[in-house]
């Protein structure tokens, strides 16, 4: 079975694992964090290396990483890792949970996670690196960027267009073909009613910039 790591070792990294092991495609060789440990950090995974480990740990034969990284207000660590392990040489399977609903026509971005009871409808294109979280709906022709996060229950209608480097809130509705900018946080229950244009925070029904 092919050996992958788990980039980050905190709350999205292990709420990752499920789904890679139900998948039975890849054998978790550990998590990459901060600080190396010898004490298991999740189930009987430990943290097997740190940032500065990642040459050696391609070298001993891992090809597959899986960020565990959320977005954390600071989205460009995400891109930075996701770009230093693949000049090495280090491969980013899209990795999908069993119970996810995903269209035969939805295209997925390299490295994106698409979570737990979530649904990518017809049509719709997910970037890569992108987070779909657990009960997230991605209605038809709906595009995602790269590098986005797309919270826990927050729902795209159809023809939505989500920038790059986003992060739509827990519960935000995005209403039908609606485009927003690069680099724009929506808050968690926000309702989206009118293009955005302008990178920032918008939050509230309808949702203004903060």
């Amino acid at each position: 079975m092919k050996k992958i790591i788990i980039i980050g070792c905190g709350g999205h990294a292990r709420s990752i694992i499920d789904s890679i092991e139900s998948a039975n495609e890849y054998e978790i060789a550990g998590f990459v964090d901060k600080i190396k440990s010898d004490k298991t950090c999740y189930r009987n995974y430990k943290v097997i290396g740190t940032d500065d480990d990642y040459k050696d740990l391609f070298d001993s034969g891992i090809r597959y990483a899986c960020m565990g990284i959320g977005y954390l207000g600071k989205n460009s660590l995400r891109e930075n890792l996701h770009n230093k392990l693949v000049s090495i040489g280090f491969e980013f399977p899209v990795i999908v949970d069993k119970t996810a609903s995903i269209a035969s026509d939805a295209v997925i971005g390299e490295g994106s996670f698409i979570g737990k009871n979530s649904v990518v409808n017809s049509k719709a294109h997910i970037g890569k690196m992108a987070i779909i979280n657990s009960g997230s709906i991605i209605e038809h022709d709906c595009v995602i960027d790269d590098y986005t996060h797309i919270a826990i229950g927050a729902a795209l209608c159809g023809e939505a267009h989500i920038g790059r480097s986003c992060m739509i809130g827990s519960n935000a509705t995005i209403l039908q073909t609606l485009s927003i900018t690069d680099n724009v946080i929506v808050g968690a229950g926000s309702v989206v009613t009118r293009n955005i244009t302008n990178p920032g925070t918008y939050i509230g029904i309808p949702a203004i910039k903060i």
